[in-house]
């Protein structure tokens, strides 16, 4: 009888197992390593929510994949991504807001000048003009490119270190770098005198060569936060981004409160 009830136990738990678990128990959220993304929800929902990637294409692509739930991303690249893949959605639900802006290192001599450029350009127009021209009217033929292999003249250099993987803030298309972050680089580089040179690196490698001094700035549609503030210095910003959800047309998760509910509270 002992071993009969220890089979029958046995055979109940095997079954909760199979049965139990899934979305109920959790949430699996997907991000591009070290972006603000990975910061808010990390701290949302906890670490082990949370599964990070080296770019926005792959984690949309586990999310199609039943990987993950969820996505969160900023909002430009994610009307990207949920219009190249059928089955996609956007939450209408805002995840956060965020200001982006122009990181360089500590005590950095150029950020100041490119911090009086950039304020310039914002006053008289031209950046406002930029982002529109990429996020509210989108025109092919109006886009300013800025060469992938770098043409070698007689300024000095202006290095970039950016995640060319985030449209429309930065990519790459045939030879050239497009984005609102490249031509607002362009112009402010325009302005100083300099020539932009454009490094295409792993969005988390962009401060620790900041701050060693291996590219001048970094802008990949970066936000302002603490805990960025003690590695490196921030200019003006320059634009506004949301942070939004993705998730699959047919999953779980329909509205925000759905995903909310796995927000941890102390």
């Amino acid at each position: 009888m002992k071993k009969i009830l220890a089979i029958v136990l046995a055979l109940s738990m095997l079954l909760c197992f199979a049965g139990c678990g899934g979305k109920d128990d959790g949430v699996k959220i997907g991000v591009q390593t070290t972006t603000t993304g990975d910061i808010y929800a990390s701290g949302d929902f906890g670490e082990d929510a949370v599964t990070r990637y080296d770019n926005g294409a792959a984690a949309v692509e586990a999310l199609k994949a039943g990987k993950i739930d969820c996505v969160i991303i900023d909002n430009e690249p994610a009307k990207s991504f949920v219009d190249a893949n059928k089955g996609l959605k956007i939450l209408d639900t805002e995840y956060a807001n965020e200001e982006y802006a122009i990181c360089f290192q500590k005590g950095s001599d150029m950020k100041d000048k490119v911090n009086e450029a950039l304020e310039e350009l914002i006053k008289d127009g031209s950046v406002q003009k930029i982002v529109d021209k990429y996020v509210n009217n989108p025109d092919a033929s109006e886009l300013v490119g800025v060469p992938v292999k770098a043409e070698d003249t007689d300024k000095p250099n202006l290095i970039m270190a950016t995640n060319a993987e985030f449209p429309p803030y930065e990519y790459i298309d045939g030879d050239n770098y497009y984005g609102v972050d490249v031509e607002v680089a362009k112009i402010i580089a325009d302005k100083l005198g300099y020539d932009l040179i454009i490094e295409n690196v792993a969005f988390d490698s962009i401060i620790p060569g900041v701050q060693t001094g291996k590219y001048t700035m970094g802008m990949a549609g970066m936000t302002v936060t603490d805990e960025r503030l003690e590695m490196v210095d921030f200019s003006s910003s320059y634009a506004t981004g949301i942070q939004v959800v993705i998730v699959k047309e047919d999953g779980d998760i329909k509205t925000f409160d759905d995903l909310a509910k796995y927000i941890i509270t102390e």
